[in-house]
């Protein structure tokens, strides 16, 4: 089953009195790409995360944050501790050596200021909660992945009929080319007998410059493995991706071969599905 590189997934962490929030959501892109966003996190809890995110997304720019409700606050308090701590040590200094001095003599007042920052919580919350994150936008991703199954199976079966039609009317071409051959000839050799074998070489010729048999053998053969690739389940963008340039380069040729109106129409028709084909399959892995 493909998957979609589109997806998102939230968790949260409740320690005490702080809350953290993590969002993981991705996006498309040729590989993988993971970047970091919110608070600082320790270096191996990064990696970590990295190496998590790598066996579950193959490919896509992944954004990972983590913020905490109380950070976004910015709660400033007053360091009761520290400046209890340094009464103490002016005190003693005033007593041991009768200096006078005050707590200003140390430090500015600003330094009794503390911004409220919550604790990180453990390595194995933010990696349980990672990967709660992590299963959302994986079942986000296959959800969407089936909605372009869905509409990439309508366009190759259109696909896949219309090269039907067009080898049909091919052969009906050919008829019709022998037959107008036949009748061309036969007004110009009014009174003498025809000769069946020039005939039959006038119309090989034509038949062999405009035969697109083996393009469409090769059309089949593309399309079939196309519809195998989107049964797998592991990433198989690229090799729909150059499938779809074959395909492509055969469908000009069938274009450049055949001189009837209706079979270019037939061939714009291809290539405008297999266009949007190409754009679908640029969302998934």
């Amino acid at each position: 089953m493909i998957k979609s590189m589109t997806g998102f997934g939230v968790s949260s962490i409740s320690t005490g009195s702080d809350r953290y929030n993590i969002e993981v959501r991705s996006v498309n892109a040729r590989f993988l790409d993971i970047k970091f966003k919110g608070i600082q996190l320790d270096l191996l809890i990064e990696d970590e995360i990295r190496t998590l995110i790598k066996t579950k997304l193959h490919r896509g720019t992944v954004y990972i944050r983590i913020d905490s409700d109380l950070k976004n606050k910015n709660k400033v308090t007053f360091d009761q501790e520290k400046y209890e701590l340094l009464k103490t040590i002016v005190k003693d200094i005033n007593i041991k050596y009768g200096q006078p001095m005050n707590i200003s003599d140390i430090i500015s007042s600003n330094d009794l200021l503390k911004l409220n920052e919550p604790k990180t919580p453990n390595k194995k919350l933010i990696i349980k909660n990672v990967e709660i994150a992590l299963k959302q936008l994986d079942d986000m991703r296959k959800i969407e992945g089936s909605k372009i199954l869905e509409d990439t199976m309508k366009r190759i079966n259109h696909i896949t009929t219309t090269l039907s039609l067009i080898a049909k009317k091919v052969d009906l071409h050919k008829v019709e080319k022998h037959n107008i051959t036949r009748s061309k000839i036969e007004e110009l050799l009014v009174g003498h007998d025809l000769d069946e074998s020039r005939l039959i070489q006038e119309v090989a010729y034509f038949s062999e410059k405009m035969d697109v048999t083996e393009e469409i053998v090769r059309c089949d053969s593309h399309l079939a493995q196309l519809l195998s690739y989107l049964k797998v389940n592991e990433p198989v963008g690229k090799r729909i991706n150059f499938l779809l340039q074959e395909i492509g380069r055969e469908v000009n040729t069938i274009g450049s071969k055949s001189p009837q109106s209706e079979v270019i129409i037939d061939v714009v028709e291809i290539k405008d599905e297999l266009e949007k084909i190409r754009e679908q399959i640029q969302n998934i892995l």
